[in-house]
């Protein structure tokens, strides 16, 4: 399919910056072309839930007035971006896609809205997620590439503002493949860190031991800029506490080996979308990279059922009391995942817990021969319709073991929709995706493709 590359000045966060530097342009000029793009494009993909216009307006000319020397300021300085809804942000809406939280008002920030705001990043509003981020109740978003296909989820309305280009960036979750789906199906990139790399505090659980938050964008390149703007400890999050924290370089590397995986559980996805995955890293053995086959551990399938026992159990404990008291409140595909989780033993919670804690062990040993594993981000292209998100079963297995993985765009289906490449790495070690998806990006450029609407 023949598609346009986006040549814009803007077109990702390092261009930006280098725009803002040369002063070509302010953060409130900035602002008022990204919110025209939002006019322009958001009618039919429905990907704001809430847009902050006026308070956005008056934090632009605030930072119209602090520009100085660009170079002395943070990466993200003047950056517009959006927040997933299950992200507090102080006086503005927080209602997690759910009924229960109609009309809720943040009293404060999520630690990475602090973050942000600290670096004069631009937020621009909310977007929009499946109900508490769970499967269920997917809103009524649409992919930037297809309104009339899913963006996928549960980091639905994230996704696709940065594939149709209405923000730089925007932050989202994964508890199974809430990041790495949305960015295969809407044809952008996003960085999933290591379990722990980055605060959840003050975003809504969707299962706290699972839970990873990260941040789409257009390159890699600007995944690692967001990645060393968003990591490190954080006091209000004990997970932060025990990562030693190294800001990821940017750098041409690429004497590693790629083990491409070859295992059941990933050979009935789509022909296509696997002939675009082997093509990707046949490019990348152009260039040096070596290739070896090799399968996944033998705990593998006693882990993705644990998967889901954690996931269930600890959704249910912390929405308990609320569904014990209005059940009718909650979506109904999430009144019966509640049911289940809140009949999960502690036993069988402990068990489960037991065969992850295996299985991230029988992981590691891979990367003992290899320094990443690929596999295709998605079995499947974006399905038709938006009353379901896609399956996460290839996303799922790596946020179980608290890996880093970076999906990035690797091709476009013969009917229009991006296909996804997934890539792994061992705990702590995003530099190496870092390093290869960056020589990727520069020999090849689907992550600059625009969808059809963004082409006029």
């Amino acid at each position: 399919m023949k598609t346009m590359l986006d040549t814009s000045p803007f077109a990702t966060i390092a261009a930006t910056r280098r725009q803002l530097a040369a002063r070509k342009v302010s953060p409130s000029e900035l602002l008022s072309h990204f919110l025209a793009r939002i006019e322009q494009r958001d009618g039919d993909i429905k990907a704001w839930r809430y847009l902050d216009k006026e308070g956005a307006r008056q934090r632009a000319l605030e930072l119209d007035q602090q520009m100085g020397a660009i170079a002395c300021k943070p990466a993200l300085f003047g950056i517009p971006y959006g927040a997933k809804d299950i992200f507090h942000t102080r006086g503005l809406p927080t209602e997690g896609g759910s009924k229960v939280l109609e009309g809720n008002i943040s009293s404060e920030n999520a630690s990475v809205i602090d973050k942000l705001d600290g670096m004069g990043a631009l937020l621009l509003g909310k977007l929009t997620t499946t109900e508490f981020a769970n499967l269920g109740t997917p809103p009524k978003t649409g992919n930037a590439w297809n309104p009339a296909h899913t963006p996928g989820g549960s980091s639905s309305g994230s996704a696709a503002a940065v594939g149709a280009r209405m923000a730089l960036m925007a932050l989202g979750t994964q508890t199974a493949g809430s990041l790495s789906r949305p960015a295969a199906f809407n044809g952008v990139t996003v960085l999933k860190a290591t379990y722990g790399r980055i605060s959840k505090a003050g975003v809504i659980p969707a299962s706290w031991s699972l839970d990873h938050v990260g941040a789409f964008t257009t390159t890699v390149e600007d995944a690692a800029l967001v990645f060393n703007a968003l990591s490190g400890p954080d006091p209000r999050d004990d997970t932060t506490l025990s990562l030693p924290y190294t800001p990821l370089q940017l750098r041409e590397k690429h004497d590693y080996t790629v083990g491409i995986v070859e295992h059941p559980y990933y050979a009935g996805g789509d022909a296509e979308i696997g002939a675009a995955c082997l093509q990707a890293m046949d490019t990348l053995a152009g260039r040096g990279v070596k290739l070896k086959r090799i399968t996944l551990p033998d705990c593998f399938d006693d882990a993705c059922r644990a998967h889901h026992i954690v996931m269930q159990a600890e959704c249910a404990a912390y929405h308990r009391d609320t569904f014990l008291q209005t059940p009718t409140l909650f979506g109904t595909y999430l009144q019966e995942f509640l049911q289940q989780g809140l009949a999960i033993s502690a036993q069988a919670y402990l068990q489960a817990q037991q065969v992850r804690a295996r299985y991230r062990h029988a992981l590691a040993a891979l990367f003992d021969d290899v320094d990443m594993l690929m596999t295709p981000a998605t079995p499947t292209l974006a399905p038709h319709g938006l009353a379901a998100t896609g399956s996460p079963a290839y996303n799922m297995p790596f946020t179980n073991a608290g890996v880093p993985t970076l999906a990035l765009p690797v091709g476009i289906s013969a009917t229009g929709l991006p296909i996804g490449m997934q890539w792994v790495a061992r705990h702590g070690n995003e530099q190496v995706l870092v390093d290869l998806g960056m020589l990727y990006q520069q020999i090849t450029d689907w992550h600059a493709c625009l969808p059809p609407r963004c082409q006029a």
